[in-house]
This record gives C-alpha cells, sequence and structure tokens, in this order.
C-alpha cells in the first residue's frame, strides 16, 4: 500500500512538472526567435548598405567620368573646324573615334540651329536623328553656356541613357554644341551579378536603371487612385506594400516577387538628384530566426531530459539500493555456480585444443602424402617416354662404342676419340634427366627461398620433353628477364608447373595441333606465370569449382581431382594466388603470382630437404 501512494505521488508531481517545462520551452523559443530575428535584421541591414553604397559610388563614378569628356572634347581646334565647316565625313570620323576610346554610346556635332552635322551612328539607333525634344532639356542648359545633362529614358524597354551636352565656343563666336550619350546598360549589368534587387530612380520616382529588366520605366511606388473615398484604379509599380517593423523598413514588392519581403534601404545621389534603393530577401532572415528558436526548444528539451533523467535516476538508485541487498546473495551463489561450470569448460576446450592440433598434423601428413603420391602419379604417367627417350641414347652409345672399337683396331684413333665424345655427351644427357628425376620425386621442405622461375621452367619442359615430342606439342617460353626469382620452393614450384603440364597435355589428346605458351613477366614487385594451351578450356559453369578437391573433369578412372586442389594449397603456402582465366589461345590460362625477390636476394639456391 505504501509503495503504491508513493507511485501515485510521483506521477502527479511528474504530470505537473512536465506541464511547467512545456511551458517554459515555448517561451524561451519564443523570446529566442524575436531577437534573433532582430540581430539577423541588423547584419542584413548593415551587409546590405556596404553593398548600396558600392553600387551607388559605382553609378556615379560612371556617369562622372564622362561627365567631362564634352567640356574638354569643345576646345579641340579639329572640332570647332568640324562644325564651322559643316564637314559631315571628318566629323564622322572623329565621333566614332570617340566613341569608340571612351565607350559611349553614341557622339554626336550639331549646329546652333538643331541641324545635326555628324553622329557615329547613322541607323535608327541615334538619338541625334528623333530630333531635339528627347534632350531638350540638356540643350537648353547647353545654350545658357552650362554643360547639359539629361536622363533619356528608352522607347522599347530597353536600358536608358543619359545625355551630355557642352557649347563649342572660340572667342565670342558659338559654333554649335558636342553631345556624349551613355547607356546605362553597363551599370545594370554590374548590378546584375549581385543577389539583391537594385534600382536607380529619377526624382520623379521613375525606374530609371536596375538589374530586374521588367522594372525599368516603372514607377517606384504603385499609386491608388480614389473617387468618393473608394479605390477607383492602381498604377503599378515596384513597390506594393511598405510598412516599419522597429527600425526596419519592410516592403511587399509587386508580382512575381510578392512571395517573402524585402528590406528596403536608400541613398540618395545628390548631383543627378537620384537615389538608388536596394531590396533584401528577408526569407533568410525568417529561416535562421526559425532554427535559432528550434534549437533554443531543442536546448530546452535537452537540458529538461537530463534533469529529469538525473532525477530517475537518483529515485531508480534508491530502489536499486533496497534491492542490492536480496539479489547479493543470488548473486554470490550464481558467481561459484558460474566458477565451477568455467573450470569444467576450460578444461574440455583444452582437450580439444589437443585433439585439433593433433588433427591438424595428421592432415598435414596426409596433405604431403597426397603431394607425393601425385608427383609419382605424374612420373609414372611420363615412365613410357621417359623410357623411349633413355633407349633411345643406350642405343646410340652401344653404336658408338663398336665403331669405336672398330676405328682403334684399324688404327684410326682420332675418329674413335669423336665416337667416345658422342658417347659422353649422351651420358651426360642421361644424368641430367635421372638428377631431374631424383629432384623432383623427394618431398619438399617447409622454407621459403628464392628460386630462378628460368630453371624451374626448363626442368618441366626436360621432364615433359618425350611426351610432348610423342603428341607432338609446341612448347614457347617468352621470358625476358630470366634472372627473375620467386620467394618460393624449387620442389614445390616445379610440383604445381608439372601438375598444370600434365592437365594442359591431358586437354589436348584430342587436338590437331597442340600448342602450349608459358609467360613470365615482371609486374610491380610480382613475377606473373601465365600458363596457356589451346585446348577446350574449362566450361564457365565449373570454372567456380575447378579448385574444390575430388572435382575433375575427366572420365571415370583417368583423375581424383586432386592436382589442382594441391597446386591452389601450395601457392597459397608460397604466399602467393593462382586463378583461372580464358587463354588468348582458345583453351585454359592458369595464372601464378609470386613475390619478386630478384633484386634483395643473391645468388638462386635449391629448397633444402
Amino acid at each position: 500500500m505504501n509503495r503504491t501512494s508513493r507511485s501515485e505521488r510521483w506521477q502527479r508531481v511528474s504530470s505537473v512538472a512536465l506541464v511547467t517545462f512545456a511551458v517554459f520551452a515555448l517561451v524561451v523559443a519564443w523570446v529566442v526567435m524575436q531577437l534573433s530575428g532582430q540581430f539577423y535584421m541588423a547584419d542584413l541591414q548593415t551587409r546590405s548598405q556596404a553593398t548600396l553604397s558600392v553600387q551607388a559610388a559605382g553609378l556615379e563614378k560612371y556617369l562622372d567620368k564622362y561627365r567631362l569628356l564634352p567640356p574638354l572634347l569643345a576646345r579641340r581646334s579639329d572640332i570647332v573646324q568640324i562644325l564651322a565647316e559643316d564637314e559631315h565625313e571628318r566629323g564622322q570620323n572623329v565621333a566614332k573615334v570617340i566613341a569608340g576610346m571612351s565607350g559611349a554610346q553614341e557622339v554626336w556635332f550639331q549646329k546652333p540651329d538643331g541641324e545635326i552635322v555628324a553622329s557615329n551612328l547613322i541607323d535608327n539607333a541615334s538619338m541625334a536623328e528623333r530630333g531635339m525634344s528627347s534632350y531638350a532639356d540638356a540643350l537648353k542648359a547647353a545654350r545658357q553656356g552650362r554643360l547639359g545633362r539629361q536622363l533619356v529614358l528608352s522607347r522599347n524597354g530597353g536600358p536608358a541613357s543619359y545625355v551630355f551636352i557642352a557649347p563649342v565656343r572660340q572667342g565670342e563666336q558659338d559654333y554649335g554644341f558636342i553631345a556624349v550619350r551613355v547607356s546605362l546598360e553597363e551599370v545594370e549589368q554590374n548590378w546584375a551579378l549581385s543577389k539583391d534587387r537594385l534600382v536607380a530612380v529619377d526624382q520623379n520616382g521613375i525606374v530609371v536603371a536596375t538589374n530586374q529588366s521588367s522594372w525599368r520605366g516603372e514607377r517606384l511606388f504603385a499609386q491608388r487612385t480614389t473617387r468618393r473615398g473608394r479605390v477607383s484604379g492602381t498604377q503599378n509599380g515596384v513597390i506594393d506594400q511598405r510598412w516599419y517593423d522597429l527600425d526596419f523598413e519592410l516592403v511587399r514588392l509587386s508580382p512575381p516577387f510578392n512571395k517573402t519581403n524585402f528590406q528596403m534601404i536608400e541613398q540618395e545621389l545628390p548631383v543627378l538628384n537620384w537615389k538608388v534603393v536596394l531590396f533584401a530577401d528577408t526569407s533568410q532572415v525568417r529561416q535562421q530566426s526559425i532554427w535559432a528558436a528550434l534549437v533554443a526548444l531543442l536546448l530546452c528539451v535537452v537540458s529538461g531530459g537530463l534533469f529529469w533523467m538525473a532525477g530517475e535516476r537518483r529515485r531508480r538508485l534508491l530502489e536499486r539500493i533496497r534491492q542490492d541487498k536480496v539479489y547479493a546473495a543470488r548473486l554470490e551463489e550464481r558467481v561459484h555456480e558460474r566458477t565451477r561450470e568455467l573450470s569444467n569448460m576450460n578444461a574440455l576446450l583444452a582437450q580439444e585444443v589437443k585433439e585439433r592440433e593433433a588433427a591438424e598434423k595428421e592432415l598435414q601428413q596426409a596433405q604431403a602424402g597426397l603431394v607425393q603420391s601425385a608427383k609419382l602419379a605424374t612420373l609414372g604417367e611420363m615412365s613410357a617416354a621417359i623410357s623411349h627417350e633413355f633407349n633411345q641414347p643406350l642405343g646410340a652409345i652401344r653404336t658408338h662404342s663398336e665403331n669405336a672399337q672398330v676405328l682403334i683396331e684399324t688404327g684410326k684413333s682420332d675418329r674413335a676419340l669423336k665416337s667416345l665424345g658422342k658417347i659422353v655427351a649422351m651420358v651426360e644427357r642421361m644424368a641430367a634427366i635421372s638428377q631431374i628425376l631424383k629432384g623432383f620425386t623427394r618431398k619438399a621442405g617447409r622454407d621459403l627461398v628464392p628460386v630462378k622461375v628460368s630453371a624451374v621452367v626448363g626442368e618441366i619442359l626436360m621432364l615433359t620433353g618425350p611426351r610432348c615430342k610423342q603428341m607432338g606439342v609446341r612448347t614457347e617460353v617468352v621470358q625476358e628477364d630470366k634472372s627473375l626469382e620467386v620467394l618460393a620452393g624449387q620442389v614445390r614450384l616445379a610440383q604445381v608447373l608439372m601438375n598444370l603440364m600434365s592437365n594442359a597435355l591431358d586437354a589436348m589428346k584430342e587436338q590437331l595441333e597442340p600448342r602450349i605458351r608459358i609467360t613470365v613477366s615482371h609486374q610491380e614487385q610480382q613475377v606473373v606465370i601465365r600458363f596457356e594451351d589451346n585446348g577446350p578450356g574449362v566450361p564457365e559453369d565449373v570454372v567456380a569449382s575447378i579448385f574444390d578437391p575430388f572435382f575433375t573433369t575427366k572420365d571415370v578412372g583417368e583423375g581424383l581431382g586432386l592436382g589442382l586442389s594441391i597446386a591452389y594449397k601450395i601457392i597459397e603456402d608460397l604466399e602467393g594466388q593462382l586463378h583461372y582465366e580464358q587463354s588468348e589461345l582458345g583453351g585454359a590460362c592458369f595464372v601464378i603470382v609470386l613475390k619478386d625477390v630478384s633484386e634483395t636476394s643473391g645468388d638462386p639456391e635449391e629448397e633444402e630437404v
């Protein structure tokens, strides 16, 4: 009963604490969102103000560069002469040079009565051809002896232009005017590199330059006309709504940019009587403030969770302390029982380890016996051919011996010596074959020593030479560097190659032109031995099983299926690789990869037994 009341009291306290914590976490998240929104908005304003200052200064410098050009050109004598003598062709050339060197859109010379003497543009793009009404204010100021300047909006929605006009005078004589027109397209192209939206508006609130082509010629603010207190009409503008949030001026732009709010920042250009306005997207500010609120909420949840876990852990700890005394006795009894079981298991494991070590030794001995049996079986298959190889020199020895006896009896000792020399050569050949057979039949050691590959290949070719002759097999050895050595054992490597050679000869019994190619090459500190034939090859469906013990593709009674398995195990013991692939000759190709020790070893040594 006492335990039940304690649990109910703990549940009531937990429920009240959970509700209180949830309200507290929401209040903290809301406060953090408000404060972070103000912080990020202020940061956005600072960055946007810096961007606006740079872009506005660029606009002023761009126009100021061309402001000084007309007064300076008006002092040139050649321009005075062009206006005085109406030199149209020369004026065109000079205007083209000035426009090309300064980057101005148009340069033209004009008489006091308004007649155009020359212009670098002669098509519809020339403002001079439109008439003086398009730049009347600038021309009026120039007639008064001042520098005339005027903004000219495009008629087809293109970039606006700015015209500078200066009077051309010499003494009291007035010869006319020189005008330079520059396009604001270059300014708009520079503004296009900014991610913010920029507009330059004149004193009438008309957009004269912007990085949004659809805003050209629009009003900055949309205007609504009312009649009798009701809205009767609306004129489009860049800004649809404007309001203030603390110290920040926010606007809602006209479609299609009305999906988010923008921060509006202005900078006056007193010389031009313009102002440049920047609209900074506030969607990222809102996202950042939401993320800050989520982080604050998450921190509250994590902190509350940690506090809750600490309280819960303390409650459970007290409960566990009460139960530990009950479990202590039981645990001690289980420990003693488990100790006895582990002791028995350790004794069983020790006995099993000894049995497995004995079994492994028996397996190694059995494997060595299988290798030796395979070698003897291979020698048995070659016995008929080797007997023929021995009988041929024995018959020749007998013939040369009888010839030598006859030659000696007849006193022809010189010719008898030649016959005796041939006998010695044939005896040495038989001794070499016997020595190779003796080395091949002995058991292999386990140590890895440097072995010259060319020597082992030569032994195999000598042992299988008689059988190759009988079958008419054409053997080919490709080895550029005959000094290559591998870390192996002479007897074990010879056993592998002999096994591959025997398999190749068995596979080519029905081949009309049997062919074997042995290639030895060096690749990245390894020696690669490729053993290829032009037999039928290995079917694709059994390639994965050719290295399994007792697996064979030969007819019943022709093989036990241990040759490739033993060869694979030998190469694995030599820390190498043996795998199968399709041969370029059309048959099978077995590839042996062993470690190259040609550079680190001395003279090749045979494996000790």
